[in-house]
């Protein structure tokens, strides 16, 4: 049995709060470097930019992470990353859903390479049930499910987050 979690509406109204919170957070930053986990984490990262660029006038990078979930390692960052121009900056990992913490972890480990001032994290749905200690700095949503749920989200034609 699947149940909608949420639709269009509320992921865009997630994702509009979400940018706002980044603004605030962020506020006294000229520049911000947001690293959407594929393939998700794109939709929500340049959905968040396009926000950001809306009421902002901060500097946007977006750049995609490739992760190899199998063993965990990063595969490829798209577009590729100057690392003279991310030190000492912001940078904003943004990704669907925050399950066991795995992916976010990896992405840190190689984000960190490049020396950024800050890292934060941004997910559109957080669960309780992570192998690592991280807490997102910014979450659309907090889901209390069971261990054998499934958290599906569906961003294509009629976006949605489901449980399965």
């Amino acid at each position: 049995m699947k149940n909608i979690i949420l639709d269009s509406n509320d992921i865009t109204n997630k994702i509009r709060r979400i940018s706002f919170e980044i603004i605030e957070k962020n506020y006294d930053e000229n520049e911000i470097f947001l690293f959407g986990i594929l393939p998700n984490g794109k939709y929500l990262s340049n959905k968040i930019s396009d926000f950001l660029n809306q009421f902002s006038k901060k500097k946007l990078n977006v750049h995609f992470l490739e992760i190899d979930k199998k063993f965990n390692y990063v595969n490829n960052i798209t577009p590729e990353v100057n690392s003279k121009l991310i030190k000492n900056k912001v940078v904003i990992i943004v990704d669907d859903v925050m399950n066991s913490g795995g992916t976010i972890m990896c992405s840190i480990g190689e984000l960190l390479k490049y020396k950024p001032k800050k890292i934060q994290i941004a997910v559109l749905i957080e669960r309780y049930y992570k192998n690592f200690p991280l807490k997102p700095d910014y979450k659309g949503l907090e889901l209390s499910t069971t261990e054998t749920e499934h958290v599906e989200v569906m961003l294509d034609n009629s976006p949605k987050v489901l449980i399965k």
